[in-house]
């Protein structure tokens, strides 16, 4: 997954600085295009879950991983030919590539179960969202100097070269072996047994909706973030890329936090987590330095990312194998699926009352809910025990 989510983040970067450009730096269209390149994950997702607990995961991986190169080489050429310069069919590709990472990651997260003894599942996901934040560091860092040197046809040139060569990688890991369970359910009887089987455990519902808050009201500051660097700042392509690096690298830090073990695993340091976010979210938008808001941004990442790693490891830890990839669809659609809907909402709110004051409000938003949904300390000692099959 590695390369392909460096050639993720140089094809998303190209697509925000393409879009910027054709509609002069929109917060409407930015958002627009987070709408569309995360819109899958709302739809697509509960039937990936499906397909990952009937199939063969690392198969599966590896298919789409192929698909999104060829996707990708065929963007490139269009760029090149000169047939890309609309805004029409950047938000048609980003569509395409959305639905790739809608297979990817629910699937992805199912596999790395497999990949590790239960007592390591801790330290294994900690460890695949460093190696993911090392990509959104990457990503950036390398889309500059491409963009410089071949424009952005060589940008979706690099997507497609690091999404089949992550292909070939991915068919050379061995995971444990995984029977999937027999029954004579349907898909929809399948996706029913899955929601079924989430409700009725109370910390992995609580999971999911912090999850959803986190995004809808946290997260969704990515999708203005060229008009924060470009407008707010005053800022050019090289402060909107150093931007996007600084998230990057506390994202891995955040995720390497998680993955430590010093803090518990419950839902009080989620929630406290949450607070944290909310607060220094409302700060980015009253910064009109760069170096200010590149410190902000850097602890925004690091939050986000820690409370996803949390996040992750608590449901993973929870959920039974023979529904994992159900249960872990259910999560991605909380953690990912909603985001086009946060990202929509907040380009639009933008454009009313302009981008800073619509960041404080979502901010506060996620305060208030948060302080608002902190567990007591049953439901605390409850959080850090695994639920029964």
């Amino acid at each position: 997954m590695f390369f392909y989510r460096v050639g993720f983040w140089i094809g998303l970067l190209t697509f925000q600085l393409m879009v910027a450009r054709l509609t002069r730096n929109s917060p409407w269209m930015l958002g627009l295009l987070s709408f569309f390149n995360s819109i899958p994950m709302l739809v697509v997702t509960p039937f990936v879950g499906v397909v990952a607990d009937r199939l063969d995961r690392k198969l599966l991986i590896v298919a789409n991983q192929v698909v999104m190169g060829i996707a990708a080489a065929v963007m490139s050429y269009l760029v090149i030919v000169g047939r890309a310069d609309s805004v029409v069919v950047m938000f048609g590709f980003a569509l395409v590539f959305g639905v790739g990472l809608a297979f990817a990651i629910p699937i992805n997260q199912a596999a790395v179960a497999n990949s590790v003894p239960p007592e390591d599942l801790r330290s294994a996901v900690s460890t695949n969202s460093i190696g993911l934040n090392l990509a959104r560091i990457g990503g950036p860092a390398l889309a500059g100097p491409i963009l410089a040197l071949w424009g952005p046809g060589g940008t979706f040139a690099i997507w497609a070269v690091a999404a089949l060569s992550g292909a070939v990688a991915i068919s050379m890991i061995n995971l444990r072996p995984y029977q999937p369970e027999q029954d004579t359910l349907g898909v929809f009887g399948r996706m029913r047994q899955g929601i079924e089987y989430v409700r009725g455990r109370p910390t992995i519902m609580k999971a999911l909706a912090m999850a959803t808050m986190v995004t809808v009201f946290g997260t969704s500051y990515m999708a203005v973030l060229p008009v924060i660097a470009y407008d707010t700042l005053g800022g050019s392509d090289q402060t909107f890329t150093m931007l996007i690096m600084l998230i990057g690298l506390g994202a891995m830090l955040g995720a390497f936090t998680a993955g430590s073990g010093r803090l518990p695993l419950n839902m009080t340091t989620i929630t406290w987590g949450a607070v944290a976010f909310g607060v220094f979210e409302a700060l980015f938008t009253v910064t009109r330095s760069v170096w200010a808001a590149g410190i902000l941004v850097t602890v925004l990442g690091g939050l986000n990312f820690f409370l996803l790693t949390c996040l992750t490891t608590l449901v993973q830890t929870l959920a039974t194998e023979s529904k994992r990839g159900r249960v872990m669809s259910l999560f991605v659609l909380a953690w990912g699926g909603v985001f086009p809907l946060g990202a929509l909402v907040l380009g639009a709110l933008g454009e009313a009352i302009t981008t800073p004051y619509a960041l404080a409000a979502f901010g506060s938003v996620l305060v208030v809910y948060s302080l608002w949904a902190r567990p007591g300390r049953r439901a605390v000692t409850q959080s850090s025990r695994p639920a029964s099959p």
